[in-house]
């Protein structure tokens, strides 16, 4: 049987229940919690209706009547809704219940997000909500007809989605005459959207779909897809802040799990079925992230826990440690290598303060910590951002047990030698051929699109290439920095 649940309390808000006087409302909340009634086995009062698919279910609704009949207040409420009574066993119930159900306001529409998203290449589709059209729409939203003024307002909501998830609000989208394309402008440069990372493509969509939908349901399924997972809570938070919908969302990241936007449920399926509970507590959350394939050592039980930006720059640290430390640490046992992505601590907007502290308050977890930082100076004597002097100020407090690495050029890649990363390159992007590539600069970034003349170069690819390439080399401040860390590690697993 299929239910309807509603909490007591909202029940009562029903704009047709509410006009009630206050002794019939008294009454109608004694009536909503009898046996039969109330929803068993919840912990708040939760009425439920059976429902057919279609309506309520008639026979299933005489039934809850005839569970709860003999009471006086239906009897009372009876006369005083329908003015009618008496009859058989549950009949005064069933008129309650039938009165009450009419009450009901209509259900908002619903929608679905899948998880398969693309922005389509054809023009002609019905619009959905999984990119399909989404050229035409926009174009539609962004150059409205004289009737329809009101859409440039939705166009700019669009915008200012895309603006908040992606963290730059400098971002520009618009679709010109012919469909071809969505033109992404950031920095100063325009692209067509094929050519900026999926996750633009994602964001655009979700923020179509979020945007000309409202005061709807939306069920959304893995939204975090290609999305960072400083982004993904961005995401959640725009949302929750600048939409009219409700959502549920269906999810596989951890990151996404935020108990202070909405409520986090536990789909987990046994012996063929589906059960969904409620992860109320610190307790349950913790078990949804264990079935997510999350470990309590992946930060709480390691040792150590060493925070880089991304899986290039774990690749380099790795390799860093076991150069001058052959054999001694395991990953996962002395410490574990985490991501916080360089949105975090790049160029960030007023929300990212918090988020920030956030962050510096993991130490709570894990008194051993290492965040190594990308500069991103473009001179000896450029500032670091507002946010990584935050994190180095944090980390400071407790010198012992905290370290934070700030490179000593542009970016980590500074640190590989220009004839090894000229060589990786080229391994990893063979397109380059022989072709000579302008000076390596240590406060420029090494793998930028213009010096390499590639859109967007794999770093992952190209710092495999360059630890097996690697001899003896270590520029700038390296060795001196991995020493630190190595005594870190050391430090944390004293006494394991």
């Amino acid at each position: 049987m299929r239910w309807e649940l509603y909490d007591l309390a909202d029940v009562l808000e029903w704009e047709t229940v509410r006009s009630q006087s206050p002794q019939t409302l008294s009454k109608l909340t004694a009536f909503l919690k009898l046996r039969g009634i109330t929803f068993p086995n919840l912990e708040s009062d939760v009425v439920g209706f059976p429902t057919n698919g279609v309506g309520t279910d008639q026979e299933a609704l005489k039934q809850m009547a005839r569970e709860s009949a003999g009471s006086p207040v239906a009897r009372d409420l009876s006369m005083l809704l329908t003015h009618s009574g008496g009859g058989g066993a549950g009949e005064d119930e069933y008129r309650v219940l039938r009165w009450i159900c009419s009450s009901r306001p209509a259900a908002p529409s619903a929608f679905t997000v899948s998880g398969v998203r693309t922005i389509s290449a054809g023009n002609n589709e019905a619009p959905d909500l999984n990119g399909l059209s989404i050229k035409r729409r926009l174009l539609e939203l962004q150059n409205p007809s004289t009737d329809r003024l009101a859409d440039k307002e939705l166009f700019g909501k669009v915008q200012d989605f895309v603006r908040a998830v992606l963290d730059d609000p400098s971002i520009t989208i618009d679709v010109p005459h012919d469909l071809s394309t969505i033109h992404v402008t950031q920095g100063g440069q325009t692209l067509p959207i094929e050519n900026v990372g999926t996750g633009v493509h994602e964001v655009v969509i979700i923020a179509a779909a979020a945007t000309v939908t409202q005061n709807s349901i939306i069920c959304m399924e893995e939204p975090e897809v290609h999305l960072h997972p400083v982004l993904q809570r961005k995401l959640l938070r725009y949302l929750s802040s600048s939409t009219t919908n409700q959502y549920f969302i269906a999810t596989h990241s951890a990151h996404m799990l935020d108990s202070e936007i909405g409520s986090i449920f536990h789909v987990a399926r046994n012996s063929g079925a589906s059960s969904v509970r409620f992860a109320g507590s610190a307790r349950a959350r913790a078990v949804v992230c264990a079935d997510l394939g999350y470990r309590p050592s992946d930060l709480v039980q390691t040792n150590a826990v060493l925070w880089v930006e991304g899986p290039s720059d774990r690749i380099y640290l790795k390799y860093w440690i076991e150069k001058l430390a052959p054999g001694r640490f395991i990953e996962g046992t002395h410490y574990s290598l985490m991501f916080y992505g360089g949105a975090l601590l790049s160029a960030l907007s007023p929300l990212d303060a918090e988020e920030v502290d956030e962050f510096i308050s993991l130490r709570n977890l894990n008194r051993y910590m290492m965040v190594l930082i990308d500069s991103d100076r473009k001179s000896k004597h450029a500032r670091l951002n507002t946010s990584k002097q935050r994190v180095i100020a944090g980390l400071q407090e407790d010198p012992t047990t905290s370290l934070a690495w700030v490179t000593a050029g542009y970016t980590i890649e500074n640190y590989v030698p220009e004839h090894v990363l000229t060589r990786a390159v080229r391994a990893a992007h063979p397109s380059i051929g022989g072709r000579m590539l302008p000076t390596q600069d240590q406060w420029s970034n090494p793998l930028a699109s213009a010096r390499l003349g590639i859109q967007q170069p794999s770093k992952v690819a190209v710092s495999k290439a360059a630890t097996i390439l690697w001899a003896d080399d270590w520029p700038l401040d390296l060795k001196r920095q991995v020493r630190k860390v190595i005594a870190l590690i050391e430090a944390a697993n004293r006494h394991s």
